[in-house]
């Protein structure tokens, strides 16, 4: 959507243009499918617990490294 936007009318219709002379005929057709939907990202918010599983498990590392001894892990 935003590179539709950032292109405006003239980009997509310039777009259309070079797929059609590529094409030649068979790009011609009376009803054209375009399929826009996206895949949503992997984000992992700082609400999830698997991150403050990470968190914890880098913290163990970092004390392991510094040879602070911790009473829990």
């Amino acid at each position: 959507m935003y590179f539709r936007k950032r292109i405006g009318k003239e980009g997509v219709k310039k777009i259309l243009e070079v797929s059609i002379k590529l094409h030649g005929k068979k790009a011609k057709e009376k009803e054209v499918l375009v399929d826009t939907t996206v895949q949503e990202k992997n984000i992992t918010f700082p609400t999830d617990t698997k991150l403050y599983k990470k968190i914890a498990e880098r913290c163990v590392k970092i004390a392991k490294e510094a040879g602070i001894k911790l009473r829990q892990t």
